[in-house]
């Protein structure tokens, strides 16, 4: 079962009405996927990826912006 199904199912028993992205991002052990309410990102998970322990981050309070990579590579 992948990270993004294992996500998925943590929410529906966890956060109703919460779903996840439909990329997980890879790090070391774990994948990082964003959690959407409405469709717009309200969150984040990690799934650890061996186990399959899910990871609400809680810590980070509430999504206001993202800022990284836009189209063309470039960042802001």
């Amino acid at each position: 079962m992948g990270p993004t199904t294992v996500g998925r199912r943590w929410l529906d028993a966890h956060r109703p009405g919460v779903t996840v992205e439909e990329h997980a991002n890879p790090f070391y052990g774990y994948y990082t996927i964003h959690t959407l309410k409405d469709g717009q990102i309200e969150g984040m998970l990690s799934v650890h990826g061996t186990a399959g322990q899910v990871w609400y981050h809680i810590w980070h309070g509430r999504f206001i912006q993202m800022i990284g990579e836009e189209e063309g590579g470039e960042r802001r």
